[in-house]
């Protein structure tokens, strides 16, 4: 043999070597990038929801539970023929509802603004509820 086919049968075997050496280096890097990383619940509130609630008040946000089904306020869409209010619950499901929908069993949506909407409970009140999870009572 000479001594150029020995040296090209030497290149190919490094060069596959080499490619099988950058494989395993890539395949161990993947394991890593496959790790659980903490669930973030977006629902439990930070810093900028714990204080929307601290303003509201403790009776409020115990309100708000019940009226919208622990539901939140998480975008509307306003179109020229058609207004949907768009709410999220805790587990992170969307639903979303038009006006004059019953939003929970005492709970009906009555309007949509690009702000907020109001709804109406069993008791004939109104209420604002808006998307940093703060909701008011209002004259209707």
């Amino acid at each position: 043999m000479s001594i150029s086919k020995i040296l090209k049968i030497l290149y190919l075997i490094i060069l596959i070597f080499g490619l099988n050496f950058n494989y395993i280096q890539a395949d161990e890097h993947n394991s890593l990038d496959d790790e659980e990383l903490p669930a973030i619940d977006p629902f439990q509130g930070g810093t900028g929801s714990a204080s929307g609630q601290a303003q509201t008040g403790q009776s409020e946000v115990s309100q708000s539970v019940g009226l919208l089904n622990n539901q939140r306020l998480v975008g509307v869409i306003i179109a020229r023929t058609k207004k949907i209010a768009i709410l999220s619950s805790p587990d992170g499901s969307a639903f979303k509802y038009e006006i004059n929908e019953n939003i929970t069993e005492n709970t009906k949506l009555i309007e949509i603004n690009s702000e907020y909407i109001v709804v109406e409970d069993s008791e004939n009140k109104f209420y604002e509820v808006y998307m940093n999870n703060i909701i008011k009572e209002s004259n209707g």
